[in-house]
């Protein structure tokens, strides 16, 4: 009984976050499936290992694509770069959700490391902080162990067809960073994600899912940045077949609430929009499951957008 219930409440736990895949700070939106915000109603431990890959160009205070990040007005200064951004990820995941309840709420936690390469927002600081237009490219073909996700406060509160959850998440730069290295896969600055996010199910296999996440930077290792802090909106839909299979579509809104701070801020506020489609299929129900999905960006300003494609495995153990 367990084992169903759990199978049905976890569709994939799937976190592009981890890939980084479109811009500035760490958060990213549409980064878990409409049900995975959510603690499923059995406990257990998931076992995860997911592959992603994205492939981003820049968008100017315009909308339109460009090769030129423009940098300062006075005096005037911008950067080529000549080039977009792939990135390949690697993403091992592991997440317990308790048997007891925490103030009246179900309860988890989350960690994710993962090996990358450099991906656009990592792009977008190196290219920031070049003193001469063109002088050096970053080297996209590195590959290592990136930035570290942690989610120690998770809670899920329900009420008959009404869910709540609440989450604190932070990302530890463990990833190398070092100031103007054409190498590095980590962003040099720790982020803090809180997360507010609601469900209705007007019929048991179907599920509406909108919410917020805030993100807070540090300053960044090395230097006098700080990037601003960002508010992204989620919202999605999705249905569950009778042994837990599930197909669902999401969007998200990406929006800068302040101004970066030091030699290396970008000029202008950036936003960026995305829809996305995604389905699991249990191989096994309730123990052994995959998925793949799919992302698309659009209305991106001053940062990079695109597309991404993710597939992974999940085991469940109880």
């Amino acid at each position: 009984m367990k084992s169903k219930s759990l199978q049905l409440g976890l569709c994939v736990l799937l976190i592009a976050i981890s890939s980084n895949i479109s811009g500035q700070g760490h958060y990213i939106g549409g980064s878990f499936n409409t049900n995975d915000y959510f603690i499923p109603s059995a406990s257990g431990w998931v076992f995860s290992l997911y592959y992603s890959f994205s492939e981003m160009n820049y968008y100017n205070d315009s909308g339109n694509k460009t090769d030129v990040i423009q940098i300062n007005d006075n005096p005037p200064f911008s950067v080529n770069l000549g080039q977009n951004v792939k990135t390949h990820s690697i993403i091992p995941m592991i997440s317990y959700f308790g048997k007891s309840k925490i103030l009246n709420a179900k309860w988890g936690v989350l960690a994710l490391p993962m090996l990358n390469n450099p991906n656009a927002n990592i792009a977008l600081d190196f290219y920031s902080g070049q003193t001469t237009v063109g002088s050096t490219k970053i080297n996209l073909n590195s590959f290592g162990l990136g930035d570290f996700y942690l989610q120690p406060v998770w809670l899920t509160w329900e009420k008959n067809k009404l869910s709540t959850t609440f989450s604190y998440g932070i990302w530890v730069p463990i990833g190398k960073y070092e100031v103007n290295s054409t190498e590095n896969v980590g962003l040099g600055y720790w982020s803090h994600n809180f997360r507010v996010m609601g469900r209705y199910k007007p019929k048991d296999k179907i599920s509406l899912t909108s919410g917020l996440t805030y993100e807070i930077n540090s300053k960044q290792e090395g230097t006098d940045f700080k990037e601003a802090s960002h508010l992204t909106v989620d919202y999605g839909a999705s249905y569950n077949f009778t042994m837990g299979h599930e197909v669902g579509l999401y969007g998200f809104g990406t929006w800068q609430t302040g101004d970066d701070k030091g030699e290396k801020a970008v000029l202008d506020k950036d936003q960026i929009y995305g829809l996305g489609i995604y389905g699991s299929y249990w191989l096994k129900p309730g123990k052994l499951g995959v998925l793949s999905r799919f992302t698309n960006n659009f209305g991106t300003r001053n940062r990079f957008g695109g597309a991404s494609f993710q597939v992974g495995i999940n085991y469940l153990l109880f």
